[in-house]
């Protein structure tokens, strides 16, 4: 339609501009007629000229109107129409037939010989002159009848070209006209078109309100969603810190902002043992309980996983303490989840608003009573000091130092003797991990461990410590053995296998003289790799050791379905045996179901006569313990003298997965 619109515009454009041109050729055509009056000037200079001679000869005779003067009169109006001759459209008339320019000249000859007579002081001679003009009088004439042609000939040339005009101007305006109608045509066709757009879009305007609406609705879940979880219902983390600023920015002189900081003891296992359906479901549950706990204006949230945060406006320090003993003892209920009773346990870290403290660190506070909280041990609360931060400044030292002693020497590998029950004879060592500290000296091991594994940097330290046993057992006499503790981190590493090998080759060890002690929590996960992994090391030759036994997950499907070829058993049951029935008992089990299973055992903790004479009495293999040896450097072990030392605490060549856990001794 706009095409068809521009289109009829532009024709209309067009048009106006020719017609406007026809008009002015029409007007100049015009003109041109009006002035086709040649012939009538030539005609008239004839007559003029046939005056002049008239005049000439009544003055000749002497007849009373031919006087001087009346001649002259003639002269000066001929002599005026020769001019004329000789200028303007006549002169194209003149030029164009050079006969006609002939009799021109033969005009002003014979004028200017007239003039010189009547004017000058010779006498004219009238005869001869009358005669000279008698020559003339034909050439004049036909003059006149070819200026008559001349113009008859022009008028009809132009009268066909205003013919033609008139025709092109007649057809531009009925074009004209045509597109007119057609322009009338297409504006109303144009409006109807308007109209139904119109009536369309009040349409469109009437579902854009209800799509308005609908979006406002949806906005307002999205709105929803974005300030709340999914699984629970209850208010996020976003929400959370919205209200956290909002409240501590209005609070009120004297009334604390206060912040309990929850996460749940045990959810993990629910996970890994009853599915994740159960968990989330145990994660409802502890949401409506903690709704249900807490005051009108307070805001319970969930910040992700199993952990919670309860908001409050308006709770000293008492009431705030108060309010999470009532949160860990309602949380501590049992729960009743897909006919299966469920128990797990909470703490709390509290947190009180003090001038001065944003939301972030408020929030800071409160993850570092929870974190000393649970350091305590379950369902504890644990109100944020200032001594806390001071503390956790120290333990951020103590990372930087744990981070350095590697590189700077500081770490050394002690060995503690394994012997022989039969014999007493020393038959192998246990490398065991020591840091000696330039300022906080010897650092215990329980201390500096745990550490290690948070932070990561037991993957460089355990490295270290399996590639120095190798090396240093390496230049012991055969057959003495080195035993080194691998940890569950260790066997998630599908680079385990590659690991101990790297080590053996290292160290130019035989793999037969390598023994690797892992804990019982391996088998909680008893997959198709943890198996791989163990029989790929008893392909190697290694000795394999279930260390710890008895004290965590231990059942016999276990030692059944993994090939170990020793029990080490703890030293919580050694400690006993001498005097507990039902240590003797459990020791006494675990030898016979060892014996039975072809496996060795070995009595860690034996500090007394009495413990290794009873231990050897049940038939135990291998005795551990201060009874035969303190943990010592290796220059020191008594069994080996002098020996050079092993290469230093630095890391070399190949890299090696990480040993979470080292042995404490």
């Amino acid at each position: 339609m706009k095409k068809l619109l521009a289109i009829v515009i532009v024709c209309f454009i067009v048009a106006t501009s020719y017609i406007a041109y026809v008009i002015t050729q029409r007007q100049a055509m015009l003109k041109n007629v009006a002035h086709h009056n040649d012939s009538w000037a030539v005609s008239q200079s004839v007559s003029e000229y046939m005056r002049l001679e008239h005049r000439l000869a009544a003055y000749g005779l002497g007849v009373e109107s031919g006087t001087l003067d009346e001649v002259r009169l003639r002269l000066d109006i001929m002599i005026g129409r020769l001019d004329i001759l000789q200028h303007g459209t006549l002169r194209q008339l003149i030029d164009a037939d050079p006969h006609q320019q002939e009799t021109l000249d033969r005009l002003h000859q014979v004028l200017t010989k007239l003039e010189a007579g009547v004017y000058g002081d010779a006498p004219l001679d009238v005869r001869a002159m009358l005669a000279e003009m008698a020559d003339l009088d034909g050439a004049m004439t036909a003059m006149a009848s070819y200026a008559a042609e001349y113009d008859a000939q022009r008028i009809d040339t132009q009268y066909e070209a205003l013919t033609r005009l008139h025709r092109i101007y007649t057809g531009l305006a009925g074009g004209l006209i045509v597109c007119g109608i057609s322009l009338i045509v297409l504006l109303l066709y144009h409006n109807r078109l308007l109209n139904r757009a119109h009536d369309g879009m009040q349409v469109l305007a009437a579902d854009l309100r209800i799509a308005s609406g609908e979006l406002q609705v949806r906005n307002d879940k999205l709105a929803h969603a974005a300030h709340h979880d999914a699984l629970t219902g209850l208010p996020n983390r976003m929400l959370f810190r919205e209200q956290l600023e909002a409240r501590i920015a209005a609070r009120a002189e004297g009334i604390h902002v206060a912040i309990l900081l929850l996460d749940l003891d045990g959810f993990k296992n629910v996970n890994d043992t009853l599915g994740h359906d159960t968990g989330d479901a145990l994660l409802r549950a502890v949401a409506g309980r903690l709704s249900r706990l807490v005051e009108p204006g307070d805001l319970v949230c969930r910040l992700g996983g199993d952990e919670f945060i309860v908001l409050s406006a308006a709770l000293s320090e008492r009431e705030a303490c108060a309010l999470a003993d009532r949160v860990i003892a309602e949380i501590a209920l049992p729960y009743l989840l897909a006919e299966r009773e469920i128990a797990v346990a909470t703490s709390v870290g509290l947190a009180l608003s003090q001038e001065g403290v944003g939301s972030d660190e408020l929030l800071k506070h409160a993850d570092l009573a929870l974190y000393e909280a649970k350091r305590l041990g379950r369902g504890r609360v644990c109100v944020f000091r200032p001594e806390l931060h001071t503390r956790i400044l120290d333990r951020t030292s103590f990372e930087v130092d744990l981070q350095k002693a590697l590189a700077n020497g500081e770490m050394e590998v002690f060995y503690q003797p394994v012997v022989d029950a039969g014999t007493r004879a020393v038959s192998g060592y246990e490398a065991l991990l020591r840091w000696n500290h330039p300022l906080r000296g010897q650092v215990a091991p329980s201390d500096f461990i745990p550490v290690a594994e948070e932070t990561g940097i037991i993957q460089e330290l355990g490295e270290w410590v399996l590639r120095t046993a190798c090396a240093d057992a390496a230049r012991w006499p055969a057959p003495l053995k080195v035993a080194v503790n691998l940890s569950p981190v260790q066997f998630r590493s599908k680079a385990l296998v590659q690991t101990v090998t790297s080590a053996l080759a290292h160290g130019r060890l035989e793999p037969g003289r390598l023994e690797l002690e892992i804990t019982e929590s391996v088998l909680l996960d008893r997959n198709a790799q943890t198996l791989q992994t163990l029989r790929s090391l008893k392909g190697l030759g290694i000795q394999i050791a279930m260390d710890d036994f008895g004290t965590g997950y231990s059942s016999l499907g276990s030692l059944r379905g993994f090939p170990f070829d020793k029990i080490k058993i703890d030293r919580s049951f050694i400690r006993d045996v001498t005097t507990g029935s039902d240590a003797i008992a459990i020791v006494e089990l675990v030898i016979g179901v060892a014996r039975n299973l072809g496996m060795a055992t070995t009595a860690e903790g034996i500090e007394t006569e009495e413990q290794f004479e009873c231990l050897k009495r049940l038939g135990c293999d291998q005795m551990q313990g201060y009874l035969f040896g303190r943990p010592m450097p290796l220059g020191d072990l008594p069994e080996l003298g002098e020996t050079p030392a092993h290469e230093p605490a630095t890391r070399a060549g190949v890299f090696l997965p990480p040993l979470s856990r080292i042995g404490l001794g």
